[in-house]
């Protein structure tokens, strides 16, 4: 190969790419190939440039083997954003943010700021591949948060870096999200145009400490300001806030456990998000609330039902949750939230990654026409049928049944976003580093496990919705 002066090399642009030295890979974020169409010498680094064969092409599809003093590398090219994260890895748990630093690159965006951060998640840091908590900051102290606006989602504080480890293809969270998002809108979106009935989120790519980490789903938090939900005045509650914590009987409205609840945050499997005024909590409402639902006589619970629980997003919830078969998802993982007073509560759902043929730990789901996912409010509501309920959930599984949950819709996403994972290389630089869920052999039949499963599982819901 002709000998190429210093004066031809191409620089990459600062911060646009990163080098992991330990696993021999390079990515680097290109988001128009134009932009280097022909050049044939690249400079990353002083000590780090590259020659590129005559003949090449630039496309986001290939690996390119390069020697670079002695050392042979990996180079990927990326459409997604790359994030670097460094801190002290003796010092990181579940309960504390640490300091440390973070730097995002994507088109001609550069951040970067100081951070705290710690691994988030209950059955997820038992894996390797860890989740991450991030609140930004001014200074290294952590006395002032800073907000970061990300491309098209929100501008805040608090950021999540979802591992996505438990699921092997790493798209049934995001499809499950994006789904949940153009089903259902804010009762109160008049009111508050701002307002989100979910999260969003965005793929990137992570390097921890310089190192490869893998492909990560950043994501919006469920928060007041997120749904836009009423300040509080004083002592008068307004918004509320609840998340479904753990499986106590509260979120799956089975039981209700009585006890001085006034200075706890969290509560028969609830823990309360909003309101917290001088380290008081207010329960009052959901405890009004659940004992409507398991305790109520039927026409008691007929009469009042509708001025507590929004029944358009509870049919919404109802339906989404059986179509994902989120197991993990009817007496824990989603938020309770209320408006504003007098008005009624509304579902929120959240950890979206067991789903459609996975189960939370990442084992294959196999169940299709045998279970109903319930939980004792969404149960009641079909029983007792309130102004005809079981009529207004049918009719609005078919009216998704023809657009957003029709078949043509559903496996296209699927099948999108699964052909860029796997042409754009992201799954075999996944590979490289996280082999226990996802290999080269595999990968495919995790694939045809999530058709197979969602087709079956349409087919069902079809029989049962129509027969209800």
């Amino acid at each position: 190969m002709p000998s190429i002066s210093f004066a031809q090399i191409t620089k990459a642009k600062l911060n646009s790419f990163q080098v992991d030295q330990q696993h021999k890979v390079i990515l680097w974020h290109v988001s128009d190939l134009d932009s280097i169409k022909n050049k044939k010498s690249i400079g990353f680094t002083e000590n780090l440039k590259i020659e590129i064969p005559i003949d090449l092409e630039w496309n986001y599809n290939k690996v390119y083997s390069i020697t670079n003093d002695g050392s042979d590398y990996k180079l990927y090219l990326t459409k997604l954003p790359i994030i670097q994260i460094g801190f002290d890895e003796n010092k990181i748990n579940s309960k504390n943010k640490i300091v440390g630093s973070f730097s995002y690159y994507e088109g001609n965006s550069y951040q970067q700021s100081i951070i705290g951060l710690r691994h988030r998640g209950n059955l997820s840091l038992s894996f390797s591949k860890k989740s991450f908590d991030l609140e930004f900051w001014k200074d290294s102290l952590g006395k002032k948060s800073r907000n970061i606006q990300f491309k098209n989602l929100r501008s805040d504080d608090d950021w999540i870096l979802d591992a996505m480890f438990n699921e092997p293809l790493r798209i049934r969270s995001a499809i499950a999200t994006n789904l949940w998002n153009s089903i259902n809108t804010p009762y109160y979106a008049d009111l508050e145009p701002e307002a989100k009935s979910g999260f969003n989120i965005q793929f990137v790519e992570v390097f921890k400490n310089q190192e490869y980490y893998g492909v990560y789903q950043l994501s919006e938090s469920i928060d007041r300001k997120q749904l836009n939900l009423k300040k509080n005045k004083e002592a008068e509650i307004r918004g509320e806030l609840f998340k479904a914590d753990s499986y106590k009987g509260g979120p799956s409205f089975e039981k209700i456990v009585e006890k001085s609840i006034y200075i706890d945050p969290k509560w028969n499997g609830w823990e309360i998000k909003y309101p917290v005024i001088n380290d008081e909590y207010y329960w009052n409402n959901l405890v009004s609330f659940s004992n409507l639902v398991i305790n109520s006589s039927s026409q008691e619970f007929k009469d009042k039902i509708e001025s507590k629980i929004n029944i358009s997003n509870a049919i919404d919830y109802y339906i989404f949750v059986n179509l994902m078969g989120a197991t993990d998802n009817m007496g824990k993982n989603y938020y309770l939230a209320r408006y504003d007073k007098n008005e009624p509560y509304f579902f929120v759902p959240w950890d979206l990654d067991g789903v459609w043929g996975v189960i939370q730990d990442g084992k294959p789901q196999y169940f299709t026409s045998k279970i109903v996912l319930e939980n004792g409010l969404l149960k009641r509501l079909i029983t007792e049928n309130p102004n005809n309920y079981k009529q207004k959930l049918k009719n609005r599984w078919q009216t998704l049944r023809a657009k957003e949950f029709s078949n043509e819709f559903l496996f296209k996403e699927i099948n999108v976003l699964y052909s860029k994972f796997s042409d754009e290389k992201i799954y075999e630089r996944e590979f490289l580093i996280w082999q226990n869920k996802l290999n080269k052999t595999a990968n495919q039949e995790h694939y045809n496990h999530l058709q197979n499963w969602l087709q079956e599982r349409l087919v069902y819901l079809d029989n049962y919705f129509s027969n209800l």
